[in-house]
């Protein structure tokens, strides 16, 4: 189910012909400056999104963390309730919530890209990977609370978002925009339901691992 980094393989949705014009235009992305845009306003808009949900108490807003063109914008609104809905699956999952309830509140910045290492080591990718990622800066980004006056934590938030973004553009750009950019992921998991169970279990296997390998060193 997993597809090789950096391939030219097509994605389970390619050739699909319902996707109208203005789709078509949005997911057509040349540059890495647009992909690293898009995957930031993505990230932010996750986390904040899931602040929310979880009601997390003194969280920041979408606009403590900075603003974005409506061009940028709409990547979330044709991918968001789609991420939301993985978020909501991970959720539930109680081994991935003990490993990260297991790491240090204090977690600095640099082991937290370290489990992205870890998850991406192997150089498979897939967007279950990408959103697993996104998921866990979510919820470090919770625990770090717990340890950051609150008048620091929104630039604590840029600086991971940024640092993540960083990674996923040095390694992947390539791969997403082969996909169509960002916007691919609603097709991708749009394919069939069986896909976006299979996808998530072993994007909690491989997170799980990461952030296992986090805790031994």
């Amino acid at each position: 189910m997993a597809e090789g980094g950096g391939g030219d393989g097509d994605s389970p949705m390619d050739g699909h012909d319902e996707v109208d014009d203005g789709a078509r235009r949005f997911r057509t992305q040349h540059s890495y400056h647009e992909v690293s845009e898009q995957a930031t306003v993505l990230l932010r808009h996750f986390i904040v999104d899931r602040f929310e949900r979880d009601s997390v108490p003194g969280a920041p807003r979408l606009e403590d963390l900075g603003q974005a063109t409506p061009e940028q914008e709409e990547v979330w609104r044709r991918v968001g309730t789609t991420l939301r809905e993985i978020g909501d699956i991970l959720d539930q999952d109680r081994e991935l919530q003990r490993w990260i309830n297991s790491l240090p509140t204090d977690s600095p910045i640099e082991k937290i890209i370290a489990v992205a290492q870890v998850i991406f080591g192997d150089g498979e990718i897939h967007w279950g990977r990408i959103i697993g990622l996104f998921y866990f800066a979510y919820r470090i980004s919770v625990r770090a609370m717990e340890s950051l006056l609150l008048q620091n934590f929104p630039g604590w938030v840029n600086q991971l978002i940024k640092e993540i973004v960083q990674f996923l553009v040095r390694r992947f750009a390539d791969w997403i925009i082969n996909r169509g950019g960002w916007t691919a992921i609603k097709e991708y998991f749009g394919s069939s339901n069986r896909v976006f169970r299979t996808i998530m279990i072993l994007s909690l296997l491989t997170l799980g691992y990461g952030i296992y390998k986090l805790n031994k060193e």
